[in-house]
């Protein structure tokens, strides 16, 4: 073994992209158990106070950029966030909340009522059967990795503060740690909640799962 194989360090260092994924504040719909991605639903006053503590939050962890979608409720969470950090939010494509279909702004109690036969053939699983119109939480899942891959090129090195939707950032984790997607109900993430991963060249850290700066 030469010298210079010796003197190579174990673990060389990796830029490190940090993404801070935040869920935006609480909307009337999810208060409602509704199934939506509907780009006009609106933060309520309880989803202002809970972005707000998150801009009080957010500025310790020294992020770059400030990234969001173009639904309302993500785009009024970001702007808070933005008058608090100063950093003014860069609208990211590809990232827009499980496509539901044809059960927007319906409950899955009210699916099972009143379309019994479409709600069991779906409920048979829920991760590659798809709602009528919709996507499946499998075709979800790898939108969602297609474009976190694009993602991380671009802000490769940097600490991202990233505010989108819940099945967003459970795909992301889902990925991250290498799970089986039919895990993906298993995580929970309120509104307001903050959760943190790190990517390197070579593997995903997840440090901590939907922290809520408002409690």
């Amino acid at each position: 073994m030469s010298a210079d194989a010796k003197s190579e360090p174990l673990h060389p260092e990796e830029a490190i992209t940090s993404l801070l994924l935040i869920r935006h504040g609480h909307t009337e719909a999810t208060e409602a158990g509704l199934l939506y991605t509907d780009p006009e639903a609106k933060m309520t006053t309880k989803g202002i106070e809970q972005a707000k503590a998150i801009a009080n939050w957010i500025p310790k962890h020294n992020p770059h950029v400030l990234i969001a979608n173009t639904a309302k409720r993500v785009q009024a969470t970001a702007d808070i966030i933005s008058g608090a950090s100063g950093m003014t939010p860069v609208i990211c494509q590809g990232f827009d909340e499980w496509r539901v279909g044809e059960w927007e702004g319906r409950t899955y109690w009210d699916i099972k009522k009143n379309d019994p036969e479409i709600y069991e053939a779906w409920s048979k699983d829920p991760i590659t059967n798809r709602p009528p119109g919709g996507e499946s939480i499998e075709d979800l899942c790898d939108r969602i990795r297609d474009n976190l891959l694009a993602l991380i090129k671009t802000y490769e090195g940097q600490t991202v503060a990233f505010v989108t939707h819940a099945g967003i950032i459970r795909a992301i984790l889902v990925n991250a740690l290498g799970m089986s997607v039919h895990n993906f109900w298993r995580l929970s993430i309120p509104t307001g909640s903050v959760s943190r991963v790190d990517y390197s060249a070579n593997f995903a850290t997840v440090h901590f799962v939907s922290l809520r700066p408002d409690m």
